[in-house]
């Protein structure tokens, strides 16, 4: 199956999940990226905003702040086909919906972030193979954005256990996750410094 094929199986696969599956799996999944070493030796940290049917990702915004980490946000710029990285302090109060219908941080409360300030990135996708290479929404702007952060940051993946599958083409723009987390099992490597 190519790459639109996939992304279409998988989105539906993903669209036809009952809201209370996605919550219990989605607690699953944040336990587990909190109980990995990975996430404790991280101070700033960027996490999406969940959106439709992904992992949820809002309680674990909050646990973060809760826990003393910085936790930035992705704006996307429609123009650039770029994203950039705004600290988010209340994810409650501080974000909107954008032209995607993502939630992001309100006009007034914008504090970018530079990329190489990163520890962990949480990064969305619709399918993931176990080397940890994926298929976004076909934007490319997590690709993009991955090429400039620091060498020792590290990226995560994660996803319902379904969403995962042995193999996907890569292309040389590709940049693989270090581990992805699913609710059955994590795949990957932690990381002690």
């Amino acid at each position: 199956m190519d790459k639109k094929k996939l992304r279409k199986h998988y989105l539906d696969m993903r669209n036809a999940m009952e809201p209370s599956e996605v919550e219990q799996k989605s607690k699953c999944i944040i336990k587990k990226l909190l109980n990995c070493q990975i996430y404790k030796m991280s101070n700033t940290i960027m996490a999406y905003v969940d959106f439709r049917n992904e992992v949820k990702t809002r309680d674990f915004i909050r646990y973060a702040l809760g826990d003393g980490k910085r936790v930035a946000v992705p704006i996307t710029d429609l123009q650039s086909k770029a994203l950039t990285v705004s600290e988010v302090r209340d994810i409650d109060h501080e974000l909107c919906k954008s032209n995607y219908g993502i939630m992001e941080p309100k006009e007034g409360y914008i504090r970018k972030l530079d990329p190489y300030e990163l520890d962990l990135i949480l990064v969305p996708g619709i399918v993931f193979d176990t080397r940890g290479y994926r298929i976004g929404y076909g934007g490319g702007y997590f690709d993009r954005f991955l090429k400039n952060i620091r060498p020792d940051a590290r990226t995560v993946g994660i996803c319902f256990d379904f969403q995962v599958i042995d193999k996907i083409k890569e292309e040389s723009f590709d940049r693989p996750v270090h581990m992805i987390i699913t609710e059955e099992r994590i795949i990957g490597y932690e990381y002690s410094r």
